[in-house]
């Protein structure tokens, strides 16, 4: 009977060792592999922005331009860690630099000219060009769906601002044969700083992703997620942000 009860516990021991994390790595019977709770890796994204809202630039305290949406895209490269509660509940975060690129286009000035003796009014678009950097701080916990690998997720995502650079261009969009002074179509009026974006931002996001054994012990978790626009991007106005973003994460066992 000792023997017996022996033998069960020999059996059923490892395999919940073996299915702690859903990962099966044992390599064979006889050199069991013992499932580690804690991982750690790198981290990439790539994010499509959408911004939605007011954002006004002021040059030398007068209004020069407004503009009400806008999109652009964004890269993050960093550190991740994940801890496994349970086999199918695990805790993450991770800290990353984000490199984002931003566009905007609003109606500009009309006026009257003559072309040839022909009068005709001249319409000109403002184009807003953003490069912004956040250093980002992400937390959040993942839930296994049933016995598979698919996972959801939730993470809120905390970005302090490093630097916001603008470039503000004039673009003819009629008629087509009116050039500027310097006889081009576009021409850039203003660059410099852009101090109205928040300097702390706060995103709540939403993800589906899956998670790939790789080698034992080490995984990889490709996700789509939905970032929601609760918070204000902007410090005086009211501007939003919603984005779709593809990451990936390969992550290796430490303990």
């Amino acid at each position: 009977m000792k023997r017996l009860v022996l033998t069960l516990l020999l059996i059923v021991l490892p395999l919940g060792s073996l299915f702690s994390q859903g990962f099966e790595w044992e390599i064979s019977p006889r050199m069991p592999f013992s499932i580690p709770k804690l991982y750690f890796g790198i981290l990439g994204s790539y994010t499509r922005n959408s911004l939605n809202g007011s954002l006004t630039l002021y040059e030398n305290y007068f209004s020069c331009a407004k503009f009400t949406s806008g999109g652009g895209n964004s890269n993050s490269f960093g550190l991740k860690i994940e801890y496994w509660k349970t086999h199918n509940l695990a805790f993450n975060a991770s800290f990353n630099f984000q490199a984002n690129k931003g566009s905007f286009v609003a109606a500009g000035d009309s006026f009257p000219i003559q072309i040839k003796g022909i009068p005709k009014i001249v319409k000109v678009e403002n184009e807003l060009a953003m490069d912004y950097k956040y250093l980002v701080a992400d937390f959040g916990a993942k839930y296994r769906l049933g016995s598979t690998h698919l996972f959801i997720g939730g993470n809120l995502e905390f970005g302090l601002k490093l630097v916001t650079e603008y470039e503000l261009f004039e673009k003819v969009k009629s008629p087509p044969e009116y050039h500027f002074i310097d006889n081009t179509q576009r021409r850039k009026i203003v660059d410099g700083r852009l101090s109205d974006l928040s300097i702390v931002v706060v995103n709540p996001k939403i993800a589906l992703g899956y998670d790939a054994t790789l080698f034992p012990g080490v995984y990889a978790s490709p996700s789509i997620a939905v970032q929601i626009p609760l918070f204000n991007y902007s410090r005086q106005e009211n501007l939003k942000l919603f984005s779709l973003q593809l990451s990936i994460s390969i992550l290796r066992g430490i303990r």
